[in-house]
C-alpha cells in the first residue's frame, strides 16, 4: 500500500510538470485519463487503509489489492499507448509483490491475470474493437503484423510466469528460512528460559564474576543466604558479599582449577547476625568462543550438614561412653551387692549401741540409693523394647493414678483431675507408657510440697492431615527456671537434692519411641504444663 502510493505520486508530479512545461509527452497523449486513474487508485488506497482495520481475512484482502492493482496497470497502459507503453513492467513488480507476500500461488496467480488482461488489451485495440481516438488504436495495422502482436503477447506472459516462478521460489526459500530461524530463535529462547530458571531455583548459591571479579549475576538461592539483591552488589568486588573468598579464588585460579583443592568451606555471617557455614567451589566461566570471561563461584549452606556429621561423631562417642558407663555399672554393682550383704552379716553377729548402729543404717541406705541409681541407669542406657497393642491411653492414666494415691507423695494435700474426650485409643505398650506418666506425677508432687493440683486433659487433634492423642499434663507448682529449662531432659540432671535425673529423660525417651513428641512449658512459680502428643494410628 506504501509502495503503491509513492510509485501513483511520481507519476502524479511526473504528469503536472509535463502539462505545465505545455510541450505534452507521447507516452501519455491524455493527461485527464492519467489524472481520474490516479485519482482513483488515491482512493482506493483510502478505502484499503480503512479496511485494514476491519477486517480479519488478510489473505483474501492481499488478492482483492492485487488484482484491483493488475486492473489499473492495464488501464495505465491502455492511457500510455499498450503495445507501446513502457509501463508494462508494472505486472512484474506486481507479481514480485505477490509472490513475497502470497507465496507461490499468489504470484502464479497474479501472473495469469496479468497476461490475460494485457493479452485482452492488445488484442481488442488491434482488431478496433475498443474505440478510441489514441493513435496507437488508429496506426497499429501499419506498424504491427498479426505475428508481432502474438509474439509480444507471448513474450510478456512468458515474463511474467517466469517472474512468478523465480520469486515465488525465493519467497518460498526466505519462507522456510524465516520458519527455521523463528523456530530456533524460540527453542534458544526456551532453552534461555529454562536455564535461567535452573540456576535461579536450583538450592545451590551460584556466583559469576568478571575477569576483575566483579560480581555480574546471582541466583535466588545466593541471595536467600546473603541477604543481599543483585542490585545491591552488581559489578562490585565479590569480596564486598563474601569476605575474605579473593584469596582462596586466585590460590585456585593459580592451581589452573585443580580438583582436589577446588572445594573448601568458610564461615559466613550475614548483615542481620545469620551465622552459616557454606562449602564452596570455582570454575571458569567461558564465552561462546571459548574465551574465559570470568568464573563462577558456586556454594551451598551446609550447615546443617556440618552439624549433623558432629552429632553423629559424638553419637558415636557417646555410644562408645555408654556400653563402658553400663560395664562399668555392672562392676560396681558385683562389690555393692558383696558389702551390703557382708554389713548385714555383722550387723546380725556384732552388737552395736548407740552411735554405731545408726553409721550402719547410713552405709546400708547408701548401698541401697546406689543400687538404685545404677538400675535406673542401666533402664535408661538401655534400648527401650516396646511392645505394642491396641489400648486406651485413659486406662493407662487412671491405673498410674490409683498406684500414685497410694504412695505417700499421693497421699499428700495433691488432687488429680482428669478430662478425657474423644476417641482415646492409639496403639503403644501399656507398662512403658505408664512409666511416662508415673515418672511425671513424682515430679510433679516434688515440685508442689505443699500441695496443689495436677490435671490431665486427654483429647484429640487434626494437624497436617495426621490425627494426634494430646495428653496436657499441668500442675501448680514451683515451676522451672528459665536458665534450666532447656536441660530439663539431660540424663543425671536435677534441681532435686539426691535425685538421679533420669525421669523425664526416660519419659523422653519412651515417647520418642512410640513416635510422639513431648515439649514442656514452664515459668518461675507459675507451675508446669507438659504437652505429649501420640499418632493415633
Amino acid at each position: 500500500m506504501f509502495f503503491r502510493v509513492v510509485l501513483i505520486s511520481v507519476l502524479l508530479w511526473t504528469s503536472i510538470v509535463l502539462q505545465i512545461s505545455q510541450k505534452g509527452s507521447q507516452l501519455v497523449p491524455d493527461l485527464k485519463l492519467l489524472y481520474i486513474l490516479i485519482g482513483f487508485t488515491y482512493f482506493l488506497t483510502a478505502i484499503y487503509i480503512i479496511l485494514i482495520r476491519i477486517l480479519r481475512g488478510f489473505k483474501t484482502f492481499a488478492y482483492v489489492q492485487f488484482f484491483m492493482d493488475i486492473v489499473i496497470v492495464t488501464a495505465l497502459i491502455f492511457i500510455t499507448g499498450g503495445i507501446e507503453s513502457i509501463f508494462t513492467f508494472l505486472y512484474i513488480l506486481i507479481i514480485i509483490s505477490a509472490s513475497i507476500i502470497l507465496y507461490r500461488p499468489g504470484g502464479f496467480l497474479t501472473a495469469s491475470f496479468s497476461g490475460i488482461l494485457y493479452g485482452v488489451l492488445v488484442e481488442l485495440g488491434y482488431y478496433e474493437i475498443i474505440p478510441s481516438s489514441i493513435s496507437y488504436f488508429s496506426n497499429s495495422k501499419l506498424f504491427y503484423q498479426e505475428s508481432d502482436i502474438f509474439y509480444n503477447i507471448f513474450i510478456n506472459v512468458v515474463a511474467f510466469y517466469l517472474s512468478a516462478f523465480l520469486s515465488g521460489y525465493l519467497a518460498e526459500q526466505l519462507r522456510k528460512a524465516g520458519e527455521q530461524l523463528i523456530a530456533k530463535e524460540i527453542d534458544y529462547e526456551e532453552l534461555k528460559i529454562l536455564n535461567n530458571d535452573i540456576i535461579h531455583n536450583i538450592q545451590t548459591g551460584v556466583i559469576t564474576i568478571n575477569t576483575n571479579d566483579e560480581i555480574i549475576s546471582i541466583n535466588r538461592q545466593a541471595e536467600i543466604i546473603t541477604g543481599i539483591t543483585l542490585e545491591e552488589v552488581y559489578l562490585k568486588p565479590i569480596d564486598n558479599l563474601l569476605s575474605g573468598i579473593l584469596p582462596k579464588i586466585e590460590e585456585i585460579v593459580k592451581t589452573h582449577y585443580q580438583n582436589n583443592i577446588n572445594r573448601w568451606t568458610m564461615k559466613y555471617e550475614t548483615k542481620d547476625n545469620r551465622k552459616y557455614i557454606l562449602g564452596f567451589s570455582v570454575s571458569p566461566l567461558k564465552s561462546v568462543q571459548g574465551r574465559i570471561t570470568g568464573k563462577i563461584v558456586l556454594f551451598q549452606d551446609i550447615t546443617r550438614v556440618t552439624k549433623m556429621e558432629e552429632e553423629v561423631r559424638n553419637s558415636d562417642r557417646l555410644a562408645t561412653l555408654g556400653k563402658l558407663a553400663a560395664n562399668l555399672a555392672h562392676e560396681i554393682r558385683n562389690p555393692l551387692a558383696a558389702m551390703s550383704g557382708s554389713i548385714q552379716i555383722l550387723k546380725s553377729d556384732i552388737s552395736f549401741e548407740g552411735k554405731n548402729i545408726n553409721l550402719m543404717e547410713i552405709v546400708l541406705q547408701e548401698i541401697d540409693r546406689l543400687n538404685h541409681l545404677i538400675t535406673d541407669f542401666l533402664m535408661y542406657a538401655k534400648p527401650i523394647d516396646i511392645k505394642k497393642e491396641r489400648l486406651n491411653i485413659t486406662n493407662v492414666i487412671d491405673e498410674t493414678i490409683a498406684v500414685f494415691k497410694n504412695t505417700p507423695k499421693g497421699e499428700s494435700k495433691i488432687q488429680i483431675e482428669t478430662i478425657f474426650s474423644g476417641d482415646t485409643n492409639m496403639n503403644g505398650d501399656f507398662q512403658q507408657l505408664k512409666q511416662v506418666f508415673w515418672n511425671i506425677f513424682l515430679n510433679s508432687a516434688d515440685a508442689m510440697p505443699n500441695g496443689g493440683t495436677i490435671k490431665v486433659n486427654v483429647g484429640v487433634s487434626n494437624h497436617a492431615h495426621e490425627s494426634l492423642l494430646v495428653i496436657t499434663i499441668t500442675d501448680t507448682g514451683t515451676g522451672i527456671d528459665e536458665n534450666v529449662k532447656s536441660m530439663i531432659f539431660d540424663p543425671f540432671f536435677s534441681t532435686k537434692e539426691g535425685g538421679t535425673g533420669l525421669g523425664l529423660s526416660t519419659v523422653k525417651q519412651i515417647v520418642e519411641v512410640h513416635g510422639g513428641i513431648v515439649e514442656i512449658e514452664s515459668n518461675k512459680d507459675e507451675g508446669t504444663d507438659i504437652l505429649i502428643a501420640f499418632p493415633r494410628e
